[in-house]
């Protein structure tokens, strides 16, 4: 094979897989900026927790899934994130925007879930950072309840054949969404060997690299890709 058709990443979970990529986009979706009259902040701090326990609900489906496939450890791995969703100091500050600066829930939450993951970003805390993949896939989650939006977003529930997963930035949630047989492999722009994701997907035995870049610049959904979790 050319050198010029060879992405390089890290292997976080060794296997061999063949078979046409699927590109997710599990970016924050496009929030507008949006005010409310006074009359409506209550509403909107109702609307904030209904679509945070919508979320911590789904959360919770997922974690007794892998409990089921991979093991009572590997499934705490949700737990993490139910703890992220409902951290309350968190929604104080979203209920806060809301209150005094009479947002929308979702253009509250989004100020306060970017303000977070810069913040994340910028410690030197290598755990902290580790989990930024895991703020992003709750923030994510509970921006598109709030803008009316499902679970099935992704509309993983389609795919019915093999095919190798190409994102920005996995998610433990989305390992498991899809039926093993159907994902085969794992690739991510970021990511490292100590990220949930690639935990999980070791656990599971789905090949995996991280930190592979230019992969959605150079992969597309279709495009044929050969991957090699270990080297």
């Amino acid at each position: 094979m050319s050198q010029d058709r060879i992405l390089h990443g890290i292997g976080v979970s060794p296997g061999v897989a063949f078979a046409p990529a699927l590109v997710v986009d599990v970016r924050f979706p496009d929030v507008p900026d949006r005010s409310i009259d006074a009359t409506e902040v209550e509403l909107e701090v109702t609307r904030l927790h209904d679509a945070v326990q919508s979320v911590v609900h789904y959360l919770e489906t997922l974690r007794e899934s892998v409990r089921e496939r991979a093991g009572t450890a590997e499934s705490g791995i949700f737990d993490a994130q139910v703890l992220m969703a409902q951290d309350p100091d968190f929604l104080a500050s979203v209920e806060y925007l809301i209150h005094h600066n009479h947002l929308s829930a979702e253009t509250a939450y989004e100020f306060k879930a970017l303000e977070l993951r810069v913040a994340w970003s910028g410690t030197g805390n290598v755990r902290l950072r580790d989990r930024l993949a895991d703020l992003a896939a709750v923030q994510t989650r509970v921006l598109r309840r709030l803008m009316g939006g499902t679970e099935d977003d992704l509309r993983l529930g389609e795919i019915d054949e093999p095919v190798i997963v190409v994102a920005h930035e996995v998610s433990p949630g989305l390992t498991v969404q899809l039926d093993r047989d159907h994902l085969v492999g794992l690739i991510s722009v970021e990511g490292t060997r100590t990220s949930h994701a690639a935990i999980l997907a070791h656990s599971l035995g789905i090949p995996a690299v991280m930190g592979v870049q230019g992969g959605l610049d150079r992969v597309h959904s279709g495009t044929i890709v050969l991957l090699d979790g270990r080297s």
